[in-house]
């Protein structure tokens, strides 16, 4: 299973939509911040499931603020962050994941990339969408993270 993970686009859905050309995951999951964009994602790859939870600059969105889910028997938490404070710590979000006993918990909102593993919880932000993402494998021997290049100006 490839998951293919963004945050944070701000109204810029090209970087994402060249990732998922170049990976075709199984999955593609946005952390908010916009919403918007992560529904025009949707719509260029119908067949390709997405889910999606808003961000702090996702005014009026009924989409939820946190979301756990199962894929391939692992337990997923995606959450933007602003409401655990992430810029500060990440010491209320990690005891949300430990308590749910999730594997995989992601985060947003600072647009900073960054990933741990603590005991079992991977814990992981993939940064803005308009300068990184992350993919995650999730197979038989485990679960393992990446940061991944966004740049669609690289080659300029």
């Amino acid at each position: 299973m490839q998951i293919l993970v963004f945050s944070d686009s701000h109204n810029d859905i090209a970087p994402m939509e060249a990732k998922v050309r170049e990976i075709e995951p199984d999955l593609i999951l946005h952390l908010g911040d916009y919403e918007k964009d992560a529904k025009a994602l949707a719509r260029l790859f119908p067949h390709i499931p997405l889910r999606l939870v808003r961000g702090n600059c996702d005014l009026g969105s009924e989409s939820p603020n946190l979301e756990n889910f199962v894929v391939a028997k692992r337990c997923i938490h995606m959450t933007h962050g602003h409401h655990f404070h992430v810029k500060s710590s990440y010491a209320a979000l990690i005891d949300m994941g430990h308590s749910a006993k999730t594997d995989i918990l992601l985060f947003g909102h600072t647009h900073i990339p960054h990933y741990e593993q603590l005991g079992a919880m991977h814990v992981l932000n993939p940064g803005s969408a308009r300068e990184s993402c992350a993919l995650i494998l999730i197979q038989d021997g485990g679960i393992s993270c990446q940061h991944l290049s966004l740049s669609v100006y690289a080659d300029l």
